[in-house]
């Protein structure tokens, strides 16, 4: 009975991550000062790149309080994703990524380090 749970809980757990699409920030261009800095994020699901989300974010500094910061990403293909943004320092920042395709809504939170110029 226990391997027959086992294993519809595996199943069901193998299930559901199908669905998710997992973003890698893969790119930062270093802050300066009054620039906008760069951001690429690669979109996939189960391994293949996915070219067409709505892709868009909030940033906000790990820890300090600056606010938040929105950023909208342009789909560059090969589910690479470019955002421009102008920040107010470079340090550790997290975006909380909204992606829309056919009617889902995905979210997911990373942490990322914007390096000084």
């Amino acid at each position: 009975m226990k391997k027959v749970v086992a294993i519809l809980l595996m199943l069901l757990l193998f299930g559901c991550s199908s669905e998710a699409i997992d973003f890698t920030v893969e790119r930062v261009s270093p802050y300066q000062a009054a620039e906008a800095i760069t951001i690429v994020i690669q979109a996939e699901k189960n391994g293949t790149a996915i070219a067409d989300l709505e892709l868009s974010g909030q940033l906000e500094m790990a820890k300090m309080d600056h606010g938040t910061i929105e950023v909208v990403f342009t789909n560059q293909g090969d589910g690479m994703y470019e955002g421009e943004v102008e920040l107010p320092m470079g340090g550790e920042w997290i975006i909380d990524l909204t992606a829309e395709m056919d009617g889902k809504t995905y979210e997911e939170l990373l942490t990322f380090d914007v390096n000084e110029g």
